[in-house]
């Protein structure tokens, strides 16, 4: 999965489209690969599409960052559930790219 599509936020409506679709992806890799990895069950919520972003989205976004740090044994990452700004996707691709790299995937 090209974790770059993650980096930065998208500036069109087919990036978005984009965005979302590899975003959900690449927790779905990073579950699949805790379970495989440390029998751990994390949960994939339904993140995609994302919509308008809601604060719905954003707690369960949060809670699947959280059980993945968790699972992973990763610093408790930024509180994602604020304003979905450049600090955000910035904050999101490095606890992706973080678990990751403790996955080796």
């Amino acid at each position: 999965m090209p974790l770059v599509n993650l980096a930065s936020p998208p500036q069109t409506s087919v990036q978005r489209i984009a965005f979302d679709f590899s975003h959900y992806n690449d927790h779905l890799e990073i579950a699949q690969a805790i379970q495989r990895q440390t029998g751990v069950q994390v949960p994939v919520l339904p993140i995609n599409p994302a919509g308008d972003q809601t604060a719905q989205w954003k707690r369960l976004h949060q809670t699947m960052h959280d059980a993945m740090n968790q699972a992973l044994k990763l610093p408790q990452g930024r509180d994602l559930t604020g304003e979905i700004d450049d600090d955000w996707h910035n904050d999101n691709w490095r606890e992706h790219a973080a678990a990751r790299a403790k996955l080796g995937i």
